[in-house]
């Protein structure tokens, strides 16, 4: 018997892309009902887990149409350095000094939306990544995959916990405590793509008997447009943090280029091996957006919806689609 799980990249409020994708193909072929599991990094953690609580895909969607300018509620400190008398400006940027964002208004909205249960409630089988910046027993900070599986030693907490923990991107929000565990940051610094560390707690877990078993359908938040060309590098050896974590734009070198790179060829990679791993039992849903779109650009709302309607009249799509109506029964 197929296993089907339905994973969800990271992009901040690009996650609007992925949960239009996940309304468009649930309307055409039940794909909520019929998954039997699902996994998220960042802010597709919070679509994982609000749709393996049971919420409405049309929630989803909404939150991130209605609700950009809550998530990512300005920090104080933050504002207080760029408006400090003598305060040089673009040393001020975001998050060179204090994280640009608190995440109270993600704490309500996710709060609202998953409750204060356990992952372990769950009657569906779920699969969130973090970062956990000190593990004890290794004395060093670990990548963390938080499931509800049997063997996870996760599966006790909160899904509020979960998702807020994901998704706390460095330097846009600041690093998430879980009570007794210590403090967690954005899974997107390895895994923005959560398939890989699907298949493993399907797997480990016994979820799914073999790789024959898994069906793995992916969705993306968009390509965006952007690295670093040739003749954006100038001299390399001046490539100390100034250029690779400078928190804004500059001669063609986007914000915080590290973190993006990160983000980006973790998501890539991740696409690429399985594909390899389950052949045609996995299938890819994404596409290069037309303009770059920060994880916390939720201005650009409206773009990106135009952005995702356009794609989901291509024949790549259709594809996707096609994939979904033979594999996702």
């Amino acid at each position: 018997m197929t296993f089907k799980i339905l994973s969800c990249d990271g992009g901040g409020i690009r996650g609007l892309i992925t949960a239009l994708l996940i309304q468009d193909l649930d309307k055409r072929s039940q794909i909520i009902a019929k998954a039997d599991g699902f996994a998220g990094t960042s802010t597709g953690g919070l679509i994982a887990l609000g749709l393996a609580r049971g919420a409405p895909i049309a929630e989803i969607v909404d939150i991130y149409r209605t609700q950009g300018s809550a998530i990512f509620k300005e920090n104080d400190a933050w504002l207080t350095q760029q408006q400090a008398p003598g305060q040089d400006a673009e040393l001020a940027g975001p998050g060179l000094f204090a994280c640009q964002y608190v995440n109270t208004g993600l704490q309500q909205i996710a709060r609202k939306l998953l409750g204060t249960g356990k992952l372990a409630d769950l009657s569906r089988f779920v699969v969130v990544n973090s970062a956990r910046l000190w593990d004890p027993s290794a004395k060093s900070w670990a990548p963390c995959t938080f499931s509800n599986g049997s063997k996870n030693p996760y599966r006790d907490i909160r899904m509020l916990d979960a998702a807020l923990a994901t998704s706390a991107a460095p330097s846009y929000f600041p690093p998430y405590e879980v009570n007794g565990l210590g403090y967690f940051a954005d899974g997107g610094v390895f895994a923005n793509n959560p398939s890989v560390a699907a298949i493993a707690e399907a797997l480990g877990n016994g979820q799914a008997g073999n790789l024959n078993d898994i069906r793995l359908l992916s969705l993306g938040t968009g390509m965006s447009p952007q690295g670093i060309a040739p003749d954006a590098i100038g001299t390399p050896l001046n490539w100390g943090v100034s250029k690779w974590l400078w928190p804004a734009a500059s001669e063609n070198v986007p914000a915080a280029a590290l973190l993006g790179l990160t983000m980006d060829t973790t998501a890539a990679i991740a696409a690429r091996q399985v594909e390899q791993i389950l052949n045609s039992g996995y299938q890819r849903g994404n596409f290069l957006l037309g303009q770059p779109i920060g994880l916390d650009e939720w201005e650009k709302v409206p773009a990106m919806e135009k952005e995702t309607r356009t794609y989901m009249n291509s024949t790549a799509w259709q594809h996707v689609c096609d994939w979904v109506e033979t594999n996702w029964r």
